[in-house]
């Protein structure tokens, strides 16, 4: 597996990637369509996204999206058959590396295996509240002490 810069060609298929893996998890209303990622997807690259793309063999298996200035790990989204496979744990040791003071991040209440995700990589949950697109639960990963 390869990890690298976003390159505006990306565009397309972290698109693709994110929509899919929004489907994988089971949710029985997706909170977005294929057309609303497309449309989001320009702007938050733009204004505040750093990202990483996950690559084997040339194609793109996930990606990670870091805000930060707010010091928030906004996306992590692997393709619904390289999961399991260490692709999300690859990627969320970027965002260890990059915001080592700790961060924070929003999931949905239901999206059980994203949940337990964070879970074991020793987030915890900081409180449930209403974002944008409905209720969520909001994880914190506090700086190592000392």
């Amino acid at each position: 597996m390869q990890l690298r810069p976003y390159q505006a060609e990306d565009q397309g298929a972290l698109v693709d990637l994110w929509y899919e893996s929004w489907r994988s998890v089971g949710l029985q209303t997706p909170i977005v369509t294929k057309a609303d990622l497309a449309r989001r997807m320009p702007d938050d690259l733009a204004r505040r996204w750093t990202v990483t793309v996950a690559e084997i063999d040339h194609e793109i298996v996930g990606f990670l999206a870091l805000c930060l200035e707010e010091q928030r790990l906004d996306q992590l989204f692997v393709s619904p058959g390289a999961q399991g496979h260490g692709v999300g744990s690859a990627l969320f040791n970027v965002a260890l590396r990059q915001m080592p003071k700790g961060f924070w991040l929003s999931t949905q209440p239901n999206n059980h295996s994203a949940r337990a995700f964070y879970e074991r990589r020793g987030m915890s949950v900081d409180c449930t509240d209403r974002g944008m697109s409905g209720e969520r639960v909001v994880y914190v990963f506090p700086s190592p002490i000392g």
